[in-house]
């Protein structure tokens, strides 16, 4: 049986970590939004989710770090636990994806690099993923509907393309909500394309 477009609730989700990989580093932060269809149209919705967490462990790449800028320091004092942080990921993400209204899927700019960490997570302190295996990566999915390269998928070159999305705020960008909101633009535009 397959899923209508209303059943699918697209949740674009951003990351920022202290390294390449889950396991030897830690996830930083973590924006995310959801995206519903509204009037026959693909749309960001109004609720938001956006969590920094505190460090369980692993290592700070200082290049990484420097990407986003949020301070180890402000992490270790500051920082939701990462257990009650992915609690609160799942139950935004099941408060609008109740089993009888909707399937949530996983959405990311390079998936790959973001889900690897939040399934880890969830995995790590044992919260059942509530995206189960459903993912969606932006950049294969304009690499079909543009008829581009991958290496022509970058947001820059994106928001050439799609001149219906909102322009980069350079100061927000790697911020992980603000990331997970324009990200959620790009998958608009590029699923209401004609």
């Amino acid at each position: 049986m397959t899923a209508a477009a209303s059943d699918i609730v697209y949740f674009s989700v951003d990351v920022e970590a202290s390294g390449p990989v889950p396991g030897l580093y830690n996830l930083v932060s973590i924006g995310a939004v959801p995206v519903g269809r509204e009037g026959g149209s693909w749309k960001p919705e109004d609720r938001r989710f956006y969590v920094e967490l505190k460090p369980i462990g692993g290592a700070f790449d200082a290049e990484a770090m420097a990407i986003h800028g949020i301070p180890r320091e402000r992490l270790e004092r500051e920082g939701a636990p990462a257990d009650r942080a992915m609690r609160d990921l799942r139950d935004f993400v099941e408060k609008r994806c109740t089993p009888s209204t909707a399937r949530a899927v996983f959405v990311g700019h390079n998936v790959g690099f973001d889900w690897s960490y939040v399934s880890y997570y969830f995995a790590q302190f044992g919260i059942p993923n509530p995206f189960g295996y459903k993912s969606l990566d932006l950049k294969s999915l304009a690499m079909g509907r543009l008829r581009i390269g991958w290496f022509e998928t970058s947001k820059e070159n994106l928001e050439i393309l799609l001149p219906s999305i909102p322009r980069q705020d350079a100061k927000q960008a790697h911020r992980a909500d603000y990331d997970a909101l324009y990200q959620a633009h790009l998958l608009c535009a590029l699923l209401n394309l004609p």
